[in-house]
């Protein structure tokens, strides 16, 4: 029942790939596939820490997608965990949309 952890793994390296592509169209394409990494850098922590925190998020978004999918098939079915993953992954991105407009 770890697979979405794996795949979540092997998945990062081309995700951070595909950001150095996305960042030549802008900020929001990147805002949509890293939101986390924006939700950090949003003026809540100071500088030294965002920075830091930021380039974590960029490696550990998408493995704890796989650990949240893989908590979540465990107790639930395949379509929940799915469900779990796409509510947390877009629910970052409306927040970070709403504050870049605020």
């Amino acid at each position: 029942m770890w697979w979405p952890l794996l795949v979540g793994i092997l998945v990062t390296p081309l995700t951070v790939r595909a950001a150095g592509v996305m960042a030549l169209a802008g900020p929001d394409a990147l805002r949509t596939l890293y939101p986390y990494v924006q939700l950090v850098q949003n003026r809540v922590f100071p500088a030294e820490i965002a920075a830091m925190l930021s380039q974590a998020m960029i490696y550990l978004q998408f493995p704890l997608y796989g650990l949240l999918m893989a908590l979540v098939l465990r107790r639930k079915g395949l379509l929940s965990a799915l469900i779990a993953v796409a509510v947390a992954h877009f629910g970052a991105v409306g927040i970070v949309v709403a504050l870049a407009h605020l």
